[in-house]
């Protein structure tokens, strides 16, 4: 299998246990798993993947470990993991990503960690972070990101750490 295609497991409820998507799979269309309830643990999507999209885990719910992103993801879709709750944990964007979708972590809550923004990013979407409760180290920003989204990391709480915005930013929203 090399992709799950667009609304593949849309509105799944009543799911239980781990979701484990397969190392074959490249390609996470536009709402594969939106609105599904149940999954437990964490969650991995394989270095294979390099593409999630949009609303591909929105609203997902019962997650109560990490969310690891593969090494190959180039693109976070618009709101790819918007309303996600219980992930605990830094949140680390690889070094493949390039671009982070609007609202992508919107309302995201439950990471108790850093977020770290690597050098390969060079946009942040509008409200990408917008509510992120419960971060509680460093926010890092690497320095190829030129354009920060308007409310990007509007009501993102509990940052305890540095703030560190990499030197190629021109534009804050």
């Amino acid at each position: 299998m090399k992709a799950i295609g667009d609304c593949a497991f849309y509105s799944c409820s009543d799911l239980t246990g781990l979701l484990t998507i397969p190392n074959s799979v490249t390609n996470i269309g536009e709402a594969a798993f939106e609105g599904c309830s149940g999954f437990k643990g964490s969650l991995t999507i394989p270095n294979s993947v390099t593409n999630i999209g949009e609303t591909a885990f929105w609203y997902c719910s019962g997650y109560n470990g990490s969310l690891t992103i593969g090494s190959s993801v180039t693109n976070i879709g618009e709101g790819a993991f918007e309303w996600c709750q219980g992930f605990k944990g830094s949140l680390i964007i690889p070094n493949s990503v390039t671009n982070i979708g609007e609202a992508a972590f919107f309302e995201c809550s439950g990471f108790n960690g850093s977020l770290t923004i690597p050098n390969s990013v060079t946009s942040i979407g509008n409200q990408a972070f917008d509510g992120c409760l419960g971060f509680n180290g460093s926010l890092t920003i690497g320095s190829s990101v030129t354009s920060i989204g308007n409310q990007a990391f509007e009501g993102c709480l509990g940052f305890t750490g540095s703030l560190t915005i990499g030197n190629s930013v021109t534009n804050i929203g």
